[in-house]
């Protein structure tokens, strides 16, 4: 990352407000996830005391997530037909937007490259783009168990950008995956837990058979196999 950039011309930052502002906020928090969609449309009536909270200088210099916004530019005409080139986010098909542009730098062997293109790729998925969605999932898929502690923080960061999405059969399928094969220990555990945390959330007629079978199987360690029964105990989970 250049270290003159600044938080202005990341892709991650959003204005503060629908008006004049020298704030902004990064989508990239998770905080900001259950609000994304309003948030894009400039709609900050239901986070405000969040978006308080959150706001920074966006001429401040920007963190180890930035990520150069692209240049889009919105043609529009006035009533003079001249063409007014300013920007507006809510013109933006996100949803559409191709993600062609990311693969390159998803399957980098540079670590800087391939978090920036899971992160665009996340906030678009969290956007509506089911094409980014599909090549995260797929790419989450390619990376296998995880055998370090690295590996496992990575698919747990990645993990995160699917938040909403727990009743994606295919992603639950490929959570069931690794949690039967990965081996639990230190370097791992953060995956193992962030796997829990994210079936946890998930509709238990989806989940119960799936994990009650693993359970019957011994494949768990004692203390795992709590924690296994303790999200498909119907005592502590909701069906729907």
């Amino acid at each position: 990352m250049n270290n003159d950039s600044i938080c202005i011309d990341c892709e991650h930052c959003l204005p503060d407000s629908d008006g004049p502002t020298s704030k902004g906020i990064c989508l990239l928090d998770p905080e900001f996830e259950p609000y994304i969609e309003e948030i894009m449309e400039l709609d900050f009536k239901n986070c405000q005391r969040l978006v308080r909270k959150k706001s920074f200088d966006i001429n401040c210099r920007a963190c180890s997530d930035f990520s150069p916004a692209e240049d889009i530019e919105v043609i529009d005409f006035d009533d003079s037909g001249e063409q007014e080139h300013d920007l507006d986010l809510r013109k933006i098909d996100f949803k559409n937007l191709p993600v062609e542009p990311y693969l390159q730098d998803l399957y980098s062997s540079s670590g800087s490259k391939r978090q920036e293109a899971v992160n665009s790729l996340g906030s678009l998925t969290n956007l509506g783009n089911e094409r980014a969605g599909d090549v995260l999932l797929d790419f989450l898929k390619k990376l296998g168990p995880p055998e370090t502690l690295e590996q496992a923080r990575f698919k747990a960061e990645t993990l995160r950008h699917f938040h909403g999405r727990e009743s994606n059969q295919n992603l639950l399928e490929l959570l069931f995956s690794d949690l039967e094969n990965t081996v639990s220990n230190n370097s791992t555990r953060q995956w193992i837990t962030a796997i829990l945390d994210f079936l946890g959330r998930a509709p238990l007629k989806l989940i119960k058979n799936r994990l009650q079978s693993m359970v019957d199987r011994k494949i768990f360690s004692h203390r795992l196999k709590q924690r296994v029964l303790y999200v498909i105990d119907p005592m502590n989970r909701d069906y729907y």
